[in-house]
């Protein structure tokens, strides 16, 4: 899946180094973040776990047991992706993409490399910034749209 993204508005907000990896301002709403977490966890082939590779309160999206997992877009387990609570990083969220699509989000400023991309250990994991409005929210709902269909196999 392939999706055009247009140029992410203002500067790249303030990120904490190294692990944990959180945003740090210039996060969602509360209001933002409902709208965020609603959508994402009624996605088909999503189910709601709490992360396994994240912070306490860090509500993961995993791929349902009934579809094949592309083990390449898995974090851990069937876990692909993970938003984080208000109490750290509000509505940012780590996920593996296809190597062109984690790129394209990295130059347009949608996002940044996770530390374990960087190192080489988990290729392809960035840090999808917070949707700061509505109109951001829909680039961000593509981006987890494209996660769900390349964390299952019969998608790749």
């Amino acid at each position: 899946m392939s999706i055009t993204l247009p140029k992410r508005k203002g500067n790249s907000p303030n990120v904490s180094r190294g692990i944990p990896h959180i945003q740090l301002d210039q996060t969602s709403s509360k209001a933002v973040l409902t709208q965020l977490t609603e959508w994402a966890f009624s996605q088909p082939r999503v189910v709601e776990r709490p992360s396994r590779a994240s912070l306490p309160g860090t509500r993961a999206l995993n791929l349902a047991p009934e579809f094949e997992p592309n083990g390449e877009a898995m974090i851990v387990g069937r876990e692909f992706a993970h938003i984080h609570p208000m109490t750290s990083g509000s509505g940012s969220m780590h996920m593996r993409l296809p190597p062109k699509m984690a790129s394209d989000i990295v130059d347009a400023g949608w996002g940044e490399w996770h530390p374990f991309a960087l190192d080489g250990t988990m290729p392809n994991m960035v840090m999808v910034y917070s949707p700061r409005t509505k109109d951001e929210l829909e680039v961000i709902k593509a981006i987890i749209t494209s996660a769900v269909a390349f964390a299952s196999a019969n998608d790749v």
